[in-house]
C-alpha cells in the first residue's frame, strides 16, 4: 500500500493539492520555515483542515478558486503573521510537490515554498466515550467574541471556579433570563468536525435544581 502511495503521489507531483486521493486521511505540520506553534493540514475529501498558527481552518477549491475559511481568534503579533503568511500561500492554489517517499511534501505557489513532514497517525485503541457531568449555568449571559460579538452562557463545575464562556448551546436547555440552573449534561465527542465547528455535544440530561436570582445594577 506504501509503495502504491508513493507512486501516484510521485506521479501527480504537479497537480493541485486536491487531486491527491491517496493523501486521504494524511496528516502534516509545516517543517519550513520554521515557526513556533506550526501550521498543520490534514486531507480530506475535498478539503483540507489544521492549524494554521492561531485558528483552526477549511481549506477548498471552488470555481477554480482556493479558499481559506478559519475561525477568527487573536493571537500574539508573531503567530498571526505566521497564519496570514500561511493562508495567502493556500489561497494562492499552490502546487503540491511531495518527496517521492511519503514522509514530507511541499506546497509551492511562485517563489513561495512550504515544507511539511508527515505526522505520524495515532491508532485509537477504542472509541472515544460519552461522559456525564454537573454543571452551573449563571442566570444572566455575558458577552463574549467569536466569529462575531455575541452572547454567551456562563458556566461552571463547581460551586467554588470562575464562570466561563461556553460557547454554543446545551441541546434540550432553553435557560430563562435571571434563573440560575445545576444541570446534568451529557457530553458527546465529535470525530473530526470542521475548523469553525465545536469538538462536542453538549446534550441536556435533566435539570437538577434552578433558583431565580435578580441581576445587580
Amino acid at each position: 500500500m506504501k509503495h502504491r502511495l508513493i507512486a501516484l503521489v510521485a506521479a501527480c507531483a504537479a497537480a493541485p493539492a486536491f487531486a491527491f486521493p491517496n493523501l486521504i486521511g494524511t496528516e502534516w505540520q509545516l517543517e519550513s520555515p520554521r515557526a513556533e506553534n506550526p501550521p498543520t493540514l490534514r486531507f480530506d475529501a475535498g478539503k483540507a483542515t489544521g492549524f494554521g498558527g492561531c485558528n483552526r481552518y477549511m481549506w477548498t477549491h471552488k470555481d477554480g478558486k482556493s479558499l481559506v475559511a478559519a475561525t477568527r481568534m487573536l493571537c500574539a503579533p508573531a503567530a498571526m503573521r505566521v497564519e496570514t503568511d500561511f493562508f495567502k500561500l493556500l489561497e494562492a492554489r499552490p502546487r503540491l510537490v511531495p518527496d517521492g517517499r511519503a514522509t514530507k511534501l511541499a506546497l509551492v505557489a511562485g517563489s513561495t515554498r512550504y515544507e511539511f513532514k508527515r505526522v505520524k497517525a495515532v491508532q485509537p485503541t477504542g472509541q472515544v466515550e460519552e461522559t456525564s457531568k454537573y454543571i452551573t449555568v449563571a442566570p444572566f449571559t455575558a458577552p463574549c467574541s467569536g466569529v462575531a460579538k455575541m452572547q454567551c452562557l456562563q458556566v461552571r463545575e463547581s460551586d467554588s471556579g470562575d464562570w466561563q464562556h461556553f460557547y454554543g448551546g446545551i441541546e434540550g436547555f432553553t435557560p430563562q433570563p435571571g434563573v440560575q440552573y445545576t444541570l446534568k449534561v451529557r457530553v458527546i465527542p465529535i470525530a473530526n468536525p470542521p475548523a469553525d465547528a465545536p469538538n462536542r455535544r453538549v446534550v441536556l440530561e435533566r435539570i437538577v435544581m434552578q433558583e431565580k436570582t435578580e441581576k445587580l445594577n
